[in-house]
């Protein structure tokens, strides 16, 4: 079988059990210099913990987006959905902490256990950083978590040599724009046998080039459009679907005769025309999902999280179908929440806006798109979250929506409503691996 992973991961078990003290544990962090690890193990030794901890998590995130930068800036930003990111602007402008975890995760760089542990990381620093001074002087990060944080880091990326992500995936991402593939082309088969991943971010990078694209180029991705999407099309999820025919459709109204007629002709091959909508009022919602989001992920987010929500609210009752799996997203973030918590200011108004979400359309969320909603997945191994989606799913009784498209969805269903914990969490691995198309 074909294999299009950027990068293979090593052993992630890059620290002996036999390293217990900070010492001995940082002699493992390949990419930071002696210098460095003296620091650090000093703050230990004086009982500075939190010192030592943001010391090594700038070193850390820094790496971290460093390595990232390899594929390319441009690929990154249409890995975040961000179009008009081009090569000259800097790594640190477009990718947030989480984004250069959640991006590290999908390209291969860290398993999804090393994501977990470098989200929780992040969290705890960021829980502290947040606390008024008062109450600084009386909770602090206790070693145990300091030195879990130390590993988490030189596991994850301090630990690995300095290495460029393989280019094996950046050069198909470039022959798709400079090249013309035909059916038979060893490439399509490699992506055809490829995690579910690589389909998503394929469809994403011809979406981007058919827009901004002219001459050669254009034709290129074009025909290439033509040759992959009826390869894929039967195994798409609804969201790349929906992306396919936004694109159509925003071409349309944008008078690009070229793109509309080469968009047409692979749309009419795979009876794609369901997911043409008949208006760009979905772009409305998605921008309003997207800013929710930003609220959510950012800096004092249970304050902020109030007003995007409020602004998704007005828009109006219904939803438009290729909005919804951005909206569902979107909401569920507050409603599910993080570690700390949930924001209560918003996720009154978050429940009230899912409360008005009809059972087919949840059917439709939990069938073709949860399945690929790695934030969504991910919350659901935190504890907090974990159990406001048991809630969730017994107030909506989303247990008992028939799921047909995936055994993994129906299964946590089932095991949520029984609220086993142990479970949930090997099914949300599943998925992942699913996803990501390797084991962490």
């Amino acid at each position: 079988m074909y294999n299009i992973a950027l990068w293979q991961q090593k052993n992630s078990d890059l620290i002996p059990s036999s390293a217990k003290t900070p010492a001995e544990i940082s002699q493992y962090a390949e990419q930071l210099s002696i210098k460095d690890r003296n620091q650090i193990v000093s703050a230990f030794d004086a009982g500075h913990f939190e010192m030592a901890i943001n010391y090594l998590w700038g070193k850390t995130i820094t790496a971290l987006k460093k390595e990232l930068s390899t594929v390319g800036v441009g690929l990154l930003g249409e890995m975040l959905g961000k179009p008009d990111v081009n090569e000259d602007d800097d790594v640190d402008d477009i990718l947030t902490t989480k984004d250069a975890v959640r991006l590290a995760e999908e390209l291969g760089i860290i398993s999804s256990t090393e994501g977990m542990r470098l989200r929780h990381t992040y969290e705890l620093i960021t829980h502290f950083s947040k606390m008024e001074t008062v109450e600084s002087d009386a909770e602090e990060i206790d070693e145990a978590e300091a030195i879990g944080s130390l590993k988490a880091c030189i596991k994850g990326v301090l630990g690995r040599p300095k290495v460029e992500v393989a280019k094996k995936f950046v050069d198909f991402r470039d022959a798709l724009e400079d090249e013309t593939f035909n059916d038979k082309d060893q490439r399509v088969e490699m992506l055809k046998s490829s995690p579910y991943f690589y389909y998503k971010l394929t469809i994403s990078v011809l979406m981007n080039a058919a827009k901004k694209n002219n001459g050669a180029n254009l034709e290129h991705t074009l025909a290439n459009i033509n040759v992959l999407l009826p390869a894929l099309w039967l195994n798409l999820r609804d969201t790349e679907k929906w992306q396919i025919g936004h694109t159509y459709a925003e071409a349309y109204a944008d008078g690009k005769a070229t793109v509309v007629s080469g968009l047409k002709s692979a749309l009419l091959k795979v009876g794609g025309f369901d997911y043409v909508p008949e208006n760009l009022r979905s772009d409305t919602f998605v921008k309003a999902a997207e800013a929710i989001i930003r609220a959510h992920e950012g800096l004092n987010n249970f304050y902020n999280e109030a007003t995007p929500v409020k602004n998704l609210s007005k828009l109006g009752s219904t939803i438009p179908t290729p909005a919804l799996p951005a909206c569902i997203s979107a909401l569920l973030c507050i409603v599910l929440g993080n570690s700390y918590g949930v924001a209560w200011s918003a996720e009154s108004e978050a429940s009230q806006i899912l409360d008005r979400i009809t059972v087919d359309r949840w059917a439709y969320y939990l069938n073709n798109v949860l399945p690929s909603d790695t934030r969504i997945l991910h919350k659901l191994t935190s504890d907090k979250p974990q159990l406001n989606w048991i809630k969730l799913v017994e107030k909506h009784k989303l247990n008992e929506i028939d799921i047909k498209n995936n055994r993994s969805i129906s299964l946590l269903l089932k095991i949520s409503n029984k609220i086993d914990a142990s479970k949930i969490n090997k099914t949300i691995e599943k998925l992942l691996v699913e996803y990501y198309g390797k084991a962490s």
